[in-house]
């Protein structure tokens, strides 16, 4: 019976640091959300945002009166507030739950308040968040993805100047079938009875580019709501889950597998679906190797910039390793940015953490292959032919490498059909075709 009961007693402390974790991991994204609002742009002038602030003030007020605090402490009325006002009182509120959590108070009461006011500012955090990816250039670095769920919808803002929209939509739509003389809408299209002809003003090319830079920033800036589920917390302790370590493993099996899914979906040209299984295992773990991965996928759709931005970032998060080195390299070199992507080759075969080392070298020789230095080429291919040395492909490269610098063959005869050929890098390795 004292062996259960001590597990009993571990696993209710269990809990309580992972729901710890969770408001601490809530609190700091609201904060930083807060701080880019308040000191690093202007948002916080916006009647969006001071509805919002005024909005989550009562929220706040109203969870502790239910959930905490007997009517007696709550003061009748709700003064209005500063967004700078609204986030010491956050923080004052999450340091509060956080010492409920510690006490020995009721279980699924204080269970409740604390989810309660995780979602809550989740809920908010969700809404400033769109209107700073609406306003600024701002990038607000997203919640890590423990117990949280994160789904995807329109912000209330948005919603409700959608519905504004169709109610306006549906007014027009009401005048026009009482008045049949045909009327054009700013839209460009002429709307006559019975349908029968619509004159559309065409876009040139450089609208339709602008649309299409419009959705890839889209793209980039998907902002989902967060929530946590308290089934989900229940769920976790029931199954004897209840700990920071076997969170972090559930974690890292969500990311292998997601990773996994991205490569499948490469390997089946559905890039779409690559990006998509790529940003969700960034959600669980940010690491240098999914945004390389990103950033590979970006570039099989042509979108070089982008695919560069995400090398970067990945050296940023770890500068040991070496893929995002050679691909930003490698992009370079597409972009015929030859002596540029040395430098990055160079620095690629110096990384510590790289575990296919001969490509650096295999992309330095098509780099120098480009240049019409054949035996700089024919250098590089040998020293990553040592690396490699059961790699078919680069023994037959070698080979007709030597065979073309000896006969003085034609350079540009042998530049097609070295890349004709067949492609040295597979997709079959744990890092993209360019690592």
């Amino acid at each position: 019976m004292k062996d259960n009961k001590g597990t009993a007693i571990l696993m209710e402390e269990n809990i309580r640091n992972l729901l710890t974790s969770e408001l601490h991991c809530a609190w700091s994204y609201f904060e930083r959300l807060t701080h880019a609002i308040t000191d690093l742009s202007k948002i916080a002038q916006l009647p969006e945002s001071k509805d919002l602030t005024q909005k989550m003030n009562f929220d706040i007020v109203e969870l502790l009166e239910v959930h905490v605090f007997s009517k007696e402490f709550i003061s009748e009325s709700v003064r209005n507030i500063s967004l700078r006002e609204l986030k010491y009182k956050c923080k004052d509120t999450t340091e509060l739950i956080e010492r409920m959590i510690r006490l020995e108070l009721n279980s699924e009461q204080t269970l409740e308040t604390t989810v309660s006011f995780i979602n809550l500012l989740y809920e908010y955090a969700y809404e400033w968040h769109h209107l700073v990816s609406d306003f600024t250039e701002l990038s607000i670095q997203l919640p890590r993805v423990n117990l949280v769920e994160a789904i995807v919808s329109s912000p209330k803002h948005l919603l409700k100047l959608e519905e504004d929209i169709n109610n306006s939509l549906k007014e027009e739509t009401e005048d026009l079938l009482i008045d049949s003389e045909p009327r054009l809408h700013s839209s460009g299209f002429s709307i006559i009875d019975g349908g029968a002809q619509l004159d559309v003003e065409f876009m040139d090319e450089e609208d339709f580019d602008d649309e299409e830079e419009d959705e890839e920033a889209q793209e980039d800036r998907i902002i989902p709501l967060f929530k946590l589920d308290k089934e989900n917390i229940i769920r976790f302790q029931g199954a004897g889950l209840g700990s920071i370590g076997s969170l972090e493993w559930q974690r890292d099996k969500k990311y292998d597998k997601l990773l996994h899914e991205g490569h499948e979906a490469v390997f089946d040209k559905d890039f779409a679906l690559a990006l998509d299984k790529f940003s969700k295992a960034l959600n669980y773990k940010e690491t240098a190797e999914v945004l390389t991965l990103i950033g590979w996928v970006h570039s099989l759709e042509g979108r070089l910039d982008k695919a560069k931005s995400y090398c970067l970032k990945a050296i940023q998060n770890d500068a040991d390793y070496g893929p995002p080195y050679n691909d930003l390299g490698t992009y370079l070199l597409s972009e015929g940015q030859v002596e540029e992507s040395f430098k990055w080759f160079e620095m690629a075969k110096k990384a510590i953490n790289y575990q296919n080392r001969e490509y650096p070298y295999i992309n330095s020789g098509r780099a120098y292959m480009t240049i019409k230095n054949l035996p700089k080429a024919l250098e590089e291919f040998s020293k990553a032919l040592t690396l490699a040395p059961y790699h078919e492909e680069l023994h037959a490269t070698v080979e007709r490498l030597k065979k073309s610098i000896h006969s003085s063959s034609n350079v540009d005869d042998f530049k097609v059909n070295w890349q004709s050929s067949s492609e040295i890098e597979t997709t079959e390795t744990d890092d993209s075709p360019l690592n």
